[in-house]
């Protein structure tokens, strides 16, 4: 297959010659992995090949963990740079986060993570003794800006991909901290739609910036007129039920949506902890399975949930034994095998002391992932979960049985088991197509499965009914989840809506909050929009932004799965009668 006939396994992929030879030996690791898995039990194999669970990262197997939040704090090279001028202090902050997103790259697998982007940077302007004088504010906007271009335009990682980072930013009511965030927010605001990474994260605390008083009000207000213009950026509720235990200085989220929060070695915290490796398991398929069983009995739909949780049971502990392999055969590795971390101890535990690498990855969480809860209560009610009290009652007790066998797994083994709402971009595809061969539903036909519990995309549901109703699930989903409300365009002005929708975030149990809606841009003249065609110009050349997995990307770049989802999407109704 040559490079244009290829088909993408991630958004943010572009393809180079390197990259193409880099592909064939990933898919050379990847069948040695299942092998070495199957000679282990065979069965590991079969449910990855079968498409009725999918080990993430496959060729990075007994290689190297997921994501990380950086502790970029503890191993900063301070003693070097602080014989620098102000100027190449500020500027060298921005190259050392750069070499960390390169090297660190290249030695996980998934994202990378700043927890706290705005004070962290407030915090190495104290500690390099830079002023906070109006030459050196312009220089560090200048850097700022120059960052978020770098990470748009560099598809470094590997030869093909660009770097999957998220800023955290928000809390830090400092003098340079506010001013961080200002940059950063405004940056995006005025920018084309050229520029749509990294993912920033606003988070949310009442007391510091979510009520008029609040002293970083007026951040949050440019972070939802921003958000307004390009759904950037996304929110971390700490006044929803699921966060509001939690110091909002400790803990940060991924913009995929994973979260490592709890510890049973330590304090809960996400700075310095990482996902060392999560599998998704197909929830359609399970009922798939129930469907086919019992085609010929009168249906009994309570009795099906029964069995719908013991097939996933049996499913979950076969993921957790998969997990336990991976997290062990990766304990063999050497600390030196993780050059970056070792020289700018990114971990809570320090790479430089430890007696092993247990001792580090511990402190990591092993995720069990699903997708497809909404089409797997179709199949075994014939109705979606949304539409009835009984159903919704059914789909949150399927979730709630995951947790709680996930829990099992972290109380047996003492290791941080969780449960992940998975995003699925290559799975949302996969997992039907491989279905396709086996069943006959027209539920499989419309050629994806819903992310993890969602609502369907094409529900069309009040945007606080959509809240309210997967609010329930955020209790469960420890290891990561999101929910999205869907606009048909840009909300421009009408940041009153968007604050609406945090509002009932908080108050539905919403952890991680994402807007939605289609952004278009003519590429002949410029034009912006929603449109198939350019009103402007007539021209048909349109690039087209999404967001899939929690970033936004090129609609033309999308796996086949989420290329299927889109087409399906439809807007939530608006919230409020301006605009209307």
């Amino acid at each position: 297959m040559g490079m244009a006939e290829t088909q993408y396994d991630n958004a943010s992929q572009r393809l180079s010659p390197t990259a193409h030879i880099y592909n064939i030996g990933v898919k050379e690791a990847k069948r040695r992995a299942l092998i070495t898995l199957a000679n282990k039990n065979r069965k590991f194999a079969s449910l990855h090949k079968k498409g009725i669970i999918h080990i993430h990262d496959l060729e990075t197997y007994k290689h190297t963990y997921n994501c990380l939040q950086m502790d970029v704090l503890k191993g900063f090279p301070l003693e070097r740079m602080s014989k620098y001028s102000e100027f190449r202090k500020i500027t060298e902050i921005f190259y050392h986060y750069r070499n960390l997103i390169v090297k660190l790259g290249h030695e996980q697998s998934g994202g990378i993570g700043f927890p706290n982007f705005d004070e962290e940077i407030s915090v190495l302007f104290e500690r390099l003794s830079i002023a906070d004088e109006t030459n050196n504010l312009q220089i560090l906007k200048d850097s700022i800006e120059s960052f978020i271009d770098w990470s748009n335009e560099a598809h470094e990682r590997i030869c093909q991909y660009s770097f999957y980072v998220t800023l955290n930013l928000g809390l830090s009511t400092s003098k340079i901290g506010r001013y961080v965030t200002k940059c950063a927010i405004e940056y995006f605001m005025r920018t084309s739609l050229d520029v749509i990474k990294p993912n920033i994260i606003f988070k949310i605390k009442k007391g510091v910036n979510f009520l008029p008083e609040d002293p970083n009000y007026d951040m949050f207000c440019l972070a939802v007129k921003c958000t307004c213009k390009k759904m950037i950026p996304t929110y971390l509720l700490f006044d929803s039920n699921v966060n509001e235990m939690y110091d909002p200085w400790k803990v940060a989220i991924m913009g995929c949506r994973t979260k490592v929060v709890a510890n049973i070695f330590g304090e809960s915290r996400s700075i310095g902890r990482a996902n060392i490796d999560y599998i998704s398991i197909n929830l359609p398929r399970i009922s798939l399975e129930i469907e086919l069983a019992t085609l010929k009995l009168k249906k009994n739909i309570d009795k099906n949930i029964i069995k719908f949780k013991k097939k996933w049971t049996e499913i979950a502990n076969s993921v957790k034994d998969i997990l336990l392999d991976r997290y062990r055969v990766l304990l063999e590795r050497k600390v030196n095998d993780f050059p970056c971390n070792y020289k700018y101890n990114l971990w809570d535990q320090d790479f430089k002391t430890a007696n092993s690498l247990e001792e580090i990855f511990k402190h990591g969480t092993l995720s069990v992932g699903f997708i497809g809860l909404s089409e797997a209560v179709e199949i075994l009610t014939g109705e979606k979960y949304y539409t009835s009290a009984a159903n919704h009652a059914r789909a949150i007790d399927i979730v709630r049985h995951m947790r709680e066998v996930v829990d099992g797994f972290k109380d047996k083994h003492q290791l941080n088991f969780t449960l992940l709402a998975s995003s699925g971009e290559l799975i949302s595809g996969r997992f039907p197509e491989e279905d396709k061969k086996k069943f006959n539903n027209n539920i499989i036909n419309k050629g994806y499965y819903t992310n993890s519990f969602h609502v369907d995309v094409d529900s069309g549901m009040h945007p606080i009914k959509k809240i309210q109703y997967e609010g329930p699930f955020h209790e469960y989903a420890n290891g990561g989840c999101i929910t999205y409300v869907e606009f048909s365009s840009a909300p421009i002005n009408n940041t009153d809506a968007i604050m609406e929708v945090i509002d009932a975030g908080n108050t539905n149990g919403i952890n991680y909050l994402g807007i939605n809606f289609p952004l278009d841009r003519c590429r002949s003249c410029g034009e912006t929009g929603t449109f198939d065609g350019c009103p402007k110009c007539g021209g048909n050349n349109i690039h087209r932004v999404r967001r899939v997995s929690g970033y936004l990307e090129d609609l033309e770049f999308f796996t086949v799965g989420k290329k299927a989802e889109v087409a399906y999407r439809k807007p939530n109704d608006r919230i409020n009668n301006r605009g209307e």
